[in-house]
C-alpha cells in the first residue's frame, strides 16, 4: 500500500535508530567531511522487515532564508509498497478533503491546513529529560541521540481505521522547522488556525508562542524568542548580536566556550557558524528568558540549554557586499 500520511520519522540503517528530518541534519553535518548521505527504512517494523525504503529529501541542505522554501522531508518510495499495517498508511482516508462525519468545520479547516505542512507538531514539551545510561553511551561529545519518546508518533496495532495520532516533540529545532514551513507556504488565515499545546500551559496559536525580539519584555519567558543577527566567536564559543533593540537597547546571546564543549551537536552548530563571512545575517531561534545586564544597557536572552537554540542561515551575500537586515516579522 501507498502511505497516506506525511512521513515524519524514519530508520536511519547507519545509525541504527529512528530519527526525524531535522535530527538526520543534524547527524548528517555533525559529520566530518566528506560527508555520506543516509540511508532509511521505514519506521514501522513489518515493512523494515521487508527492507520498504524511505528518501530524506534536503537534509543534506543547511536550514537558510532562501526565497523558495522547501522544507527538509522524508518522502515515500515509489519502488516500494508499504504493508496494511504500516503508520503511515490510513484505509479510512481517502485523501478528498470531505467532512469527516465527527468533525466540527473549524476541525475540517485545521485538518486541511495540516496537511499542507511535511512535519506539523500537535504538542511541544520544552522539559529536556535527562537521557537513560543506557541510551547515552556514546563516546563522541557530538552524538545526537534523538530524543524518545517526546519525538515519537504513537503506533496503533490496529490495521484498520488506525485512530488519529498527534505528533509530539521536544526538539525545538524541529518545531521551528514546521514554523518556518507553515510561515512560508500558508496564507496568513490559514496559519492563524494552526494551534500548539505545550504540558503546563496548554494550548496557544503557534504564531503567538513564537515572539520576535522587538516585541519581546523583560522576564519574558515560555516563548520562542527569535531574530536576525550577525555573530562574533569567542574560541569555540560566540556572541549573537540581535539587529533589532529592545526599548532601545542592544539584545545579546552569549554561548560560552565550556557550554559548546559540553553540548553533544555542537559540531552541528559550529557548521553553521562557519557561514559567517558568507551570508548577510542568522536567525536565531531560542526557548529562553530576557534579562536586564547589571549596567542596565544591554538586554540578554539567557538559555539553559543548548538543545533550547536553534540557528538558520540568512540569505548569501550580493557579489556588491549588501549586507541588508532581515525584513521585519509579518
Amino acid at each position: 500500500m501507498k502511505p497516506s500520511k506525511s512521513i515524519t520519522r524514519a530508520f536511519c540503517v547507519e545509525l541504527q535508530q529512528e530519527l526525524s528530518i531535522v535530527a538526520a541534519r543534524r547527524e548528517y553535518f555533525s559529520q566530518e567531511p566528506p560527508r555520506a548521505r543516509f540511508n532509511f527504512l521505514c519506521s514501522s517494523e513489518a515493512c523494515r522487515a521487508q527492507g520498504v525504503k524511505i528518501t530524506g529529501v534536503r537534509y543534506d541542505v543547511k536550514p537558510q532564508e532562501n526565497p523558495t522554501f522547501v522544507a527538509a522531508h522524508f518522502r515515500a518510495n515509489p519502488n516500494y509498497e508499504h504493508h496494511v499495517d504500516c503508520e503511515w498508511v490510513d484505509e479510512a482516508d481517502t485523501g478528498d478533503d470531505k467532512p469527516e462525519a465527527s468533525e466540527t468545520e473549524s476541525e475540517t479547516a485545521l485538518r486541511k491546513v495540516k496537511r499542507k505542512l511535511d512535519d506539523y507538531i500537535d504538542v511541544f514539551d520544552p522539559a529536556l529529560k535527562e537521557r537513560a545510561k543506557s541510551e547515552a553511551v556514546s563516546a563522541k561529545p557530538d552524538k545526537v541521540i534523538e530524543e524518545k519518546p517526546a519525538d515519537l508518533t504513537p503506533v496503533s496495532d490496529t490495521p484498520k481505521s488506525k485512530p488519529p495520532t498527534e505528533t509530539r516533540t521536544n526538539n525545538l529545532e524541529r518545531l521551528v522547522d514546521s514554523f518556518r514551513q507553515a510561515q512560508a507556504q500558508l496564507t496568513k488565515e490559514e496559519f492563524a488556525l494552526l494551534t500548539l499545546r505545550i504540558p503546563g500551559q496548554g494550548e496557544v496559536s503557534l504564531r503567538s508562542y513564537f515572539r520576535h525580539i522587538k516585541f519581546a519584555q523583560l522576564g519574558d519567558e515560555r516563548r520562542v524568542l527569535y531574530g536576525g543577527g550577525l555573530v562574533e566567536r569567542y574560541g569555540t564559543g560566540f556572541k549573537f548580536k540581535f539587529f533589532d533593540r529592545l526599548q532601545g537597547k542592544l539584545v545579546t546571546l552569549y554561548v560560552s566556550p565550556a557550554q559548546m564543549q559540553a553540548y553533544r551537536s555542537s559540531r552541528y552548530i559550529s557548521e553553521l557558524l562557519s557561514h559567517a563571512e558568507e551570508v548577510r545575517f542568522f536567525t536565531v531561534f531560542a526557548l529562553g528568558t530576557l534579562a536586564a545586564s547589571p549596567s542596565g544597557k544591554s538586554v540578554s536572552v539567557e538559555i539553559d540549554d543548548l538543545r533550547h537554540l536553534a540557528i538558520v542561515l540568512g540569505p548569501a551575500k550580493a557579489a556588491n557586499g549588501d549586507e541588508r537586515t532581515p525584513p521585519a516579522p509579518a
